[in-house]
């Protein structure tokens, strides 16, 4: 919804709420509406407020996580499925203050957003384990070319007791040459982990579209830099669109590790992967990292298929 204010000034609303398909309950992700605990019926999925004028436009509410919506943005499968990039991001973030600025010139945009926790933070697995988090983004679209790049800090106040804060690098570009559609990021951690994924997406036909990726990520971890701690994946997949609101989909991804590494599918499709050997701390699995110590995982390859309908 919006309204015009007048003056150059609209004011805009968005509220979406969700629930898991498969299960019936709001357990992937999100902020529960009645207790906040598991098997909860509804979520919220983003609930915000918008000021759009010559100042660009002014945010604040529930809304989407930055490193999150790049990576999906320059991975062919958008982030979801069996092939998609091991990177994550946080999805959501609640408490968001964010300004997007008018054009700096054409096709540049920037991005400066202030949020005092991320999605999973709110959980009670990871209560008051985290801090608060400031983002900063130039983005690029212009014709077939976009790029971003972005730069985080998350205060850390427990989650790995020597870091004190995690700085987040991800720089992403696309162009489209109309037969095929190429892409790539890379995705930094410092002092954690590092990662890259290039792929492209052609359109065979009106209907069908073929897309194949490739990404690795090192998590190097506190103390073992250098260490051979690699998730390789290659991922195949593509969508045929049946009518204008409905699109079949079919993806299929595979792993190779490094010695001190584990990986495998897990639920979403990520990477789930640990080290060998012991150095003192852990690297949990929350949207922090996309990839996660321990067990958990369903094997090292994986396949999905389906129908999303839009309405």
């Amino acid at each position: 919804m919006s309204e015009d204010l007048g003056n150059g000034l609209t004011i805009a609303g968005d509220a979406q709420f969700g629930f898991n398909l498969d299960s019936g309950d709001g357990t992937s992700g999100g902020t529960f509406i009645n207790s906040g605990t598991s098997g909860s019926s509804l979520r919220t999925i983003t609930s915000t407020l918008a000021l759009i004028g010559d100042h660009g436009v002014l945010v604040a509410g529930r809304t989407g996580g930055a490193r999150a919506a790049w990576i999906k943005k320059y991975d062919p499968f958008g982030g979801f499925g069996a092939a998609r990039a091991q990177q994550g991001g946080e999805d959501y973030a609640n408490n968001v203050i964010a300004w997007v600025t008018p054009e700096i010139m054409p096709g540049l945009k920037g991005l400066a957003a202030y949020t005092t926790s991320l999605d999973y933070q709110d959980s009670a697995r990871l209560k008051n384990n985290t801090g608060s988090l400031y983002a900063l983004a130039l983005m690029y679209d212009q014709g077939p070319a976009s790029a971003v790049v972005n730069y985080e800090v998350l205060k850390n106040t427990g989650l790995i007791a020597t870091e004190s804060n995690f700085k987040v690098m991800t720089v992403g570009a696309s162009y489209d040459f109309g037969v095929v559609k190429v892409m790539g990021f890379y995705d930094q951690l410092t002092n954690l982990l590092n990662g890259w994924q290039v792929g492209a997406a052609a359109p065979v036909t009106d209907r069908l579209t073929v897309k194949a990726g490739y990404s690795s990520q090192n998590l190097a971890g506190i103390g073992r830099r250098g260490a051979n701690a690699e998730c390789n994946k290659w991922g195949v997949g593509g969508t045929y669109d049946i009518s204008k609101r409905t699109r079949f989909y079919a993806d299929y991804g595979n792993f190779s590790e490094d010695a001190n590494r584990t990986c495998g599918i897990t639920t979403y499709g990520g990477g789930l992967g640990g080290m060998s050997g012991s150095d003192g701390h852990s690297a949990g699995s929350g949207g922090l990292l996309s990839s996660g110590v321990g067990t958990g995982a369903y094997g090292r390859w994986g396949f999905d298929a389906g129908i999303r309908h839009s309405f």
